[in-house]
């Protein structure tokens, strides 16, 4: 996949923009509070409709303005397309190819962009539930299955809720029943995932970082097992429904699972330093990208955002030549001009303008 331009209007502190962008190498520098965060993010609006930064619209226009523009022709498959995103206060308008296009769950499998910024880091660390919505993302991306499981699941547990808080517990044994068969199949998808993950995840940390130690990714289902019965979730769920009735929400289940990095057996947020947060993030990111590439002959565009502000001079080196053997577009923002031997375009941001 290719985003072969951009043309930005009224969007953050870009009055206008327009760029044609590298097929291999973008690096886009200048000084902080200028706008590289803000080209690379309507990059990403562009590819997954969503931001990395924020959940609000209004917070993607131009100060005092009313709309914004985002618009490229993005190459995915080898089939060139025309992308017009027009945003305002009241939401979005998608135009795909001149047809506007209303279902997201279609648009993200043709153009969908990996990023890594310190936004990202901060959440996977803090934010359980942020974890949660990301691997649930990458899971969906490819597999419809998990994605109709998902929704299903979801409805499930919104009517639960809704018959907690109403201290209704006559349904509640048909609903946890029902529950259970949706939360296994889930926990398997999961489960399966991390387990490809882990495939990789540890090598390419070590090619990353010249590190020697064990990365892994841990998957922790909100109950204990080791193979996912339905007949035990059930057990769990009756066993739980005073603490059910008590909050007025379903207290276990995948909508709880929790996800996490273990280098040498330590969790990342209990011993993790911001350089490793960073790096072993970035491997994952990478570890993931690995799988889509070798999969599904699929290669999405990777946006980095800030990504050597911690990290050392040899880390940054391992991370540099790693990326040239890639076949994806990348993007990357820095505060610092690009190295010598980078390939590709730079391009200069100043005051919201590309100098």
């Amino acid at each position: 996949m290719i985003i072969r331009n951009i043309e930005l209007s009224q969007f953050r502190n870009y009055s206008r923009c327009i760029a044609e962008l590298s097929p291999e190498l973008n690096w886009i520098y200048g000084v902080n509070g200028q706008g590289k965060t803000n080209l690379v993010e309507a990059l990403y609006y562009l590819c997954n409709l969503e931001s990395f930064r924020t959940k609000k619209t209004s917070h993607l226009l131009q100060e005092k303005k009313s709309a914004a523009v985002l618009q490229a022709q993005i190459e995915s498959n080898k089939v060139q397309h025309l992308v017009h995103v027009n945003l305002s206060k009241k939401g979005r308008q998608v135009i795909l190819d001149r047809t506007p296009f209303r279902k997201v769950s279609e648009y993200i499998p043709s153009f969908m962009a990996l990023a890594l910024t310190p936004e990202d880091v901060n959440l996977f660390r803090n934010v359980p539930h942020e974890r949660r919505k990301f691997f649930n993302r990458i899971i969906a991306f490819r597999d419809a299955v998990y994605l109709k499981n998902l929704q299903e699941y979801s409805k499930i547990v919104s009517q639960k809720n809704a018959l907690l808080r109403q201290g209704n517990t006559e349904q509640l044994p048909l609903w946890n029943g029902m529950l259970a068969r949706s939360a296994v199949k889930l926990m398997r998808h999961r489960n399966s995932f991390v387990e490809q993950i882990n495939n990789y995840l540890s090598d390419i940390f070590q090619e990353l970082s010249g590190r020697s130690e064990i990365l892994k990714l841990s998957y922790k289902p909100s109950f204990n097992t080791d193979n996912f019965q339905e007949s035990d979730f059930i057990m769990l769920l009756e066993k739980n429904m005073t603490r059910d009735l008590q909050y007025g929400f379903a207290v276990i289940g995948p909508h709880r699972d929790e996800f996490h990095l273990i280098l040498d057996g330590k969790k990342d947020r209990d011993y993790f330093s911001q350089g490793e947060f960073r790096i072993t993030n970035l491997s994952l990111i990478m570890t993931i990208n690995r799988l889509l590439c070798d999969r599904y002959s699929f290669y999405p565009v990777l946006i980095l955002d800030d990504l050597f502000s911690e990290l050392d001079d040899v880390v940054i080196e391992f991370v540099f030549q790693y990326f040239l053997r890639l076949g994806n577009q990348i993007f990357i923002t820095s505060t610092s001009e690009p190295f010598k031997s980078s390939p590709g375009k730079q391009f200069q941001v100043a005051n919201g303008q590309l100098v």
